[in-house]
């Protein structure tokens, strides 16, 4: 499948180290509205480089664009692509308004065209290791998900010193401005999303807890760094999700069952290790006095959740970026390649990413919502 990159930024380049991992990927040509930014990514990894968003959408044979703007031209980049006649794949979030969303996906049915977001992190070893899992009833049926997404305080990082391997700057601004749940709800959101169904009611908070974030934008310039949403799914699982700047680093999934209790440690990580306990959250061993000795150990320790059977998955073979974001970004592109050449319906495509969308959205600014919310979207896997 002939692709084209629109936004050569941070994010571009984990697009294009994991690119190899998909030779059935052909990158044609990439389009960055800022000049030298155009020149920088063009250089370093040898892509030709366009003169003009048009001219990228007149390309000959290209079939996928892949959306990696700034979140604000989401919208925009994604409607022209799929007017022109493109499949399209959007970083996350699909669009800034559910109203947007909902255009998108209207014109996407209207012309035949696949349409999906990012975060892949569900197409993971690690991701498809637990929804085999739960699917198997390895821990009876699941009742309660804790699902944390604390990126710490970032912003007393010193992120201006952040770049990527091109040389792109971390984008600070429209970070903070867009905010962690719409830039990070969605990798657990479509996790649990795949595994459970839609969102049928959701009671959520979000606050501004930290007014100055180093880039001298005023605080109404900043967007809420906290929130907490408390979800139920169609099939009546219900979680909690958790999105921040201020808490330290957490980024696991406990998934409570009749049963037992499953946890993974590192969502940013196709390969992260996923443990079993019994429902009492104990790692159950073999030799009774070592059960003993074990409950010494876990007694009052904060790290007592990784102690338990660690869960066989499948060796990640895909190159993956070396920084915290052990993910093959490409997967994403890619599923829409094979769906394409198999004649078959996206798995998660359009209606799951509006979805997705709405939910982070209503997560993200919540004071602009009656609770409980209801989603007016949903979805149904392959459709």
């Amino acid at each position: 499948m002939k692709i084209a990159i629109v936004g050569c930024g941070f994010v571009a380049d984990y697009y294009m180290l994991t690119l190899a991992n998909h030779p059935e990927l052909e990158l044609i040509c990439a389009f960055d509205r800022d000049p030298v930014a155009s020149r920088r990514f063009g250089a370093y990894f040898g892509v030709r480089m366009t003169e003009s968003f048009a001219a990228l959408l007149a390309e000959p044979g290209l079939e996928l664009v892949l959306n990696l703007t700034n979140p604000g031209s989401h919208y925009a980049i994604s409607k022209a692509a799929l007017a022109a006649g493109h499949h399209v794949y959007s970083e996350k979030p699909l669009a800034m308004t559910i109203e947007d969303a909902d255009d998108l996906v209207r014109l996407a049915k209207a012309g035949d065209l696949m349409l999906a977001a990012a975060p892949c992190s569900y197409l993971g070893e690690a991701a498809q290791t637990l929804g085999a899992a739960i699917a198997d009833k390895r821990i009876g049926d699941v009742r309660l998900v804790y699902a944390e997404m604390e990126d710490g305080m970032v912003f007393r990082e010193p992120y201006a010193d952040w770049t990527s391997p091109s040389g792109a700057p971390w984008p600070a601004r429209d970070e903070f401005a867009v905010g962690a749940t719409l830039e990070h709800a969605g990798y657990y959101l479509s996790w649990l999303c795949a595994y459970f169904g839609p969102v049928v009611e959701m009671t959520a908070f979000a606050h501004r807890c930290f007014d100055d974030k180093g880039t001298g934008q005023p605080p109404d310039a900043l967007a809420n760094d906290l929130s907490i949403a408390c979800l139920t799914f169609a099939g009546g699982v219900v979680a909690r999700l958790s999105c921040g700047l201020a808490a330290p680093k957490d980024r696991s999934l406990h998934v409570i069952g009749t049963e037992g209790i499953l946890s993974l440690s590192e969502a940013w990580d196709y390969a992260s290790p996923i443990y079993q306990r019994d429902p009492m959250g104990h790692w159950q061993s073999r030799l009774p006095i070592f059960g003993k000795v074990l409950r010494r150990l876990e007694r009052g320790k904060p790290g007592r959740h990784w102690f338990g059977r660690r869960l066989a998955m499948p060796k990640v073979d895909a190159r993956v970026p070396k920084t915290s974001s052990k993910m093959d970004f490409s997967r994403g592109p890619a599923a829409i390649a094979k769906a394409t050449a198999a004649g078959s319906p996206l798995a998660y495509g359009a209606d799951f990413a509006r979805h997705i969308t709405e939910v982070a959205l209503v997560a993200q600014n919540a004071d602009r919502y009656a609770m409980p919310y209801r989603p007016r979207t949903t979805f149904a896997v392959g459709g």
